[in-house]
């Protein structure tokens, strides 16, 4: 496919069904993240990082996940606060342009993001709008309540959207995608993504940043992709195969 801006919904049904089948052949959920992270980048030229993240306890971190998030507990003052059912945003697969982009362990700074209390998510521009976005109620990480991930079980994918990176800002007038320098670099537009809640209420989003300025009319064509994955790796989560071995980085 040339572009998001123009792909055909034939071009879209074979993009997801491509991706369900890779996605069914991962014997780990990390190797089909990866897949489906690579497939973007392949597929779409204006594609300049594709991510796929899940939401899940810190308990079910592995070691090296693990430390990431508690250094990043430690260095904003609440490690207090990291408790092993604390949500953690984890990061499952990565590809973008530059090599380090491409081997989700070198991605330190987003390896491992603990959701640690309202107060903290709200304080990062990007984070808190992508939960934002995807209906999470913040309120429940100061309840010690689990996110509430059932409006998205079933068929209803949730959808992450900032039209452009380079200009927009959140209700406090801060930058949504507060990395200038990547922004301006790498000539980043729209910023979106997509998410999907398994059976057992993991969340797994997607999130793309692309050199196209896209409309939401477009951007509402892509979300169930996410729905296509989550029913290809569903054995793997309930079988509890998250975490593979990781792949050398050559």
């Amino acid at each position: 496919m040339a572009a998001f801006q123009t792909a055909t919904w034939p071009e879209i049904n074979a993009f997801r069904e491509r991706i369900a089948l890779e996605a069914a052949k991962a014997v780990w959920l990390t190797d089909a993240a990866q897949a489906l992270s690579a497939a973007f980048l392949k597929e779409f030229p204006s594609v300049i990082l594709a991510r796929v993240f899940a939401v899940l306890p810190f308990e079910r971190l592995p070691a090296v996940d693990a430390e990431v998030a508690r250094r990043f507990a430690e260095k904003v003052g609440a490690i207090q606060l990291l408790l092993p059912k604390t949500p953690v945003l984890s990061l499952l697969g990565t590809s973008g342009l530059a090599k380090t982009w491409n081997n989700r362990v070198r991605s330190t700074a987003h390896l491992a993001i603990p959701l640690l209390s309202k107060e903290l998510v709200e304080g990062a521009p990007m984070l808190a709008q992508l939960l934002a976005d995807l209906k999470f109620d913040l309120a429940c990480l100061d309840d010690a309540r689990p996110i509430d991930s059932k409006r998205m079980m079933g068929g209803t994918n949730q959808r992450f959207y900032v039209r452009s990176a380079k200009t927009a800002l959140d209700l406090r007038g801060r930058f949504i995608i507060p990395a200038r320098d990547f922004v301006a670099l790498h000539e980043v537009e729209t910023v979106f993504g997509m998410a999907g809640a398994y059976v057992d209420g993991m969340v797994v989003a997607a999130i793309v940043f692309t050199s196209e300025r896209l409309e939401e009319q477009v951007i509402d064509r892509y979300p169930s992709i996410i729905a296509n994955f989550r029913m290809a790796t569903t054995p793997a989560v309930l079988a509890q195969r998250i975490y593979g071995p990781d792949a050398p980085d050559f």
